[in-house]
């Protein structure tokens, strides 16, 4: 009799029936630029076309049992439940895996360069500081610590600072407003904390190129203020940049320190952070975005040019679990009209102004963890935006009226996580993607919106050329 194997112990046929698909699938999308040119986060090397630097691409080791090992279950081997792009210029990509671990990626290579390691649970949040030529990595865990990490000096590094009981419960979400030099971070214990982090910064300008090789004596981060208003846990934080210099800005939109924080009803806050002189900080709730019926999976505040390239206006683009993805603008004159806000009741609305509702809602077939406006890119991109499915789906939307669905990307086989532009050294425009299967993948933009056409070349007879005559002269008959 032959035992099953561990991904098939106590699992319903419905269940093995998915593992099924997504092992196919799996194989079927292990390599190539159609489906994203995979990297098999931690296996082997994955060049992209014209990097002659990297090590020779070479297939995974086993795609079926990378797969297989996953099928039915929660994904990959190197299941990655974010991930973040310090710049879009950075040359790696890091990955919060359920391994314990946080990972560097070379985009280029596809080779590990670097993993945080000292989590006793799975790592399931990330932020970065940018100081000069330095990035401090800040990474958040279910073993409700934050860790603070030199990235680049060493393979696997020694943490600069470790706060042990950053909260009192699973850490979900963290975020750093760098304009402010603040840290945010929010989980099941439904608290959102801000962390002052200026002295870290003050820390990492004064370091030499020796003393950046082997740091020590790093400050650690600072609580300011919390914010106590959510009742469900915190799933997702974002914060406004700061606005363009080269137009002005609408004059209704935030110009102090503006965090947004999405939880697992659907509730999102628009908080303001008031600095005082000592850096203490002052959290005032605004008011909230109505709109989702239930968890808020994603939120992405960015500017925009509006509709008569006059001005900036800010809006934020969000995902939750009731699958939809929405749109909020926070200037009046940029607002199409007024979506319906919430069926369901959270209790009174927090804040001093009165509820914020959308203005564009995407209807989605199933629920969607990341979302990506390409308006960030430029005014050429001003209508398109993509959302990562829990399906593996990549689509395209033309946010127009009605909104239109233009395409799907054909690669992950697992939840999509992570979606971001990064711009590569020849400065041509890619899309990274990241997912629970263990995988990251790279999309030419230019591809993604325009396609290459299907080959024209004709395609080779299976006959011989003396069966090629013999059915001539048949056809002749």
């Amino acid at each position: 009799m032959q035992a099953a194997s561990a991904a098939q112990l106590f699992q319903s046929d419905t269940s093995l029936a998915i593992g099924r698909e997504r092992a196919a699938k799996a194989e079927r999308t292990a390599r190539g630029g159609e489906y994203g040119y995979p990297i098999w986060i931690g296996t082997h090397s994955s060049p992209l076309p014209g990097n002659t630097a990297a090590s020779p691409d070479a297939p995974p080791p086993d795609v079926r049992a990378l797969a297989t090992k996953a099928a039915g279950a929660d994904g990959g081997l190197a299941k990655a439940i974010t991930a973040h792009l310090a710049s879009p210029g950075d040359r790696c990509i890091w990955t919060a895996e359920s391994g314990r671990l946080a990972r560097a990626t070379d985009i280029e290579s596809g080779e590990c360069v670097q993993q945080l390691r000292g989590h006793t649970a799975p790592v399931s949040a990330l932020a970065s500081l940018q100081v000069g030529e330095r990035l401090l990595m800040f990474t958040a865990s279910w073993d409700k610590s934050i860790r603070v990490w030199a990235a680049g000096t060493e393979k696997r590094p020694v943490p600069l600072v470790v706060v042990p009981d950053a909260a009192s419960d699973f850490i979900k979400a963290l975020h750093v407003d760098a304009a402010h030099a603040c840290l945010v971070s929010g989980g099941s214990d439904k608290v959102v904390r801000v962390w002052d982090v200026a002295p870290l910064r003050a820390w990492a300008e004064q370091q030499t190129a020796d003393s950046w090789a082997s740091p020590r004596g790093c400050p650690a981060p600072r609580v300011v203020d919390t914010v106590r208003a959510h009742t469900r846990p915190v799933l997702s934080l974002a914060s406004l940049p700061p606005a363009p210099v080269d137009a002005p800005a609408a004059d209704d939109v935030p110009t102090e320190c503006t965090i947004f924080s999405g939880d697992s009803m659907g509730r999102i806050l628009q908080i303001t952070i008031a600095w005082r002189e000592g850096r203490e900080g002052q959290c005032e709730i605004v008011r909230e975005l109505d709109g989702p019926e239930t968890g808020v999976l994603h939120i992405s505040p960015l500017w925009r040019m509006d509709d008569d390239d006059t001005q900036y206006t800010a809006e934020v683009w969000t995902t939750s679990a009731d699958k939809s993805v929405r749109r909020f603008p926070l200037s009046a004159r940029a607002r199409r009209g007024v979506a319906p806000g919430r069926v369901s009741h959270a209790g009174a609305a927090h804040g001093k102004l009165s509820s914020l509702r959308a203005d564009v809602v995407l209807p989605l077939r199933d629920a969607a963890k990341a979302v990506l406006p390409l308006s960030q890119l430029g005014s050429a991109y001003s209508d398109l935006l993509l959302v990562g499915h829990d399906d593996g789906d990549v689509d395209v939307w033309r946010v127009s009226t009605p909104p239109e669905l233009v395409r799907v990307l054909d690669g992950h086989w697992h939840e999509v996580t992570f979606l971001d532009a990064w711009r590569r050294a020849d400065n041509t425009l890619w899309i990274l993607s990241a997912s629970l299967d263990g995988t990251i993948r790279r999309w030419p933009l230019a591809e993604v919106l325009h396609p290459p056409a299907p080959s024209s070349a004709p395609v080779p007879s299976l006959l011989t050329a003396e069966e090629e005559a013999e059915l001539a002269e048949l056809m002749d008959e």
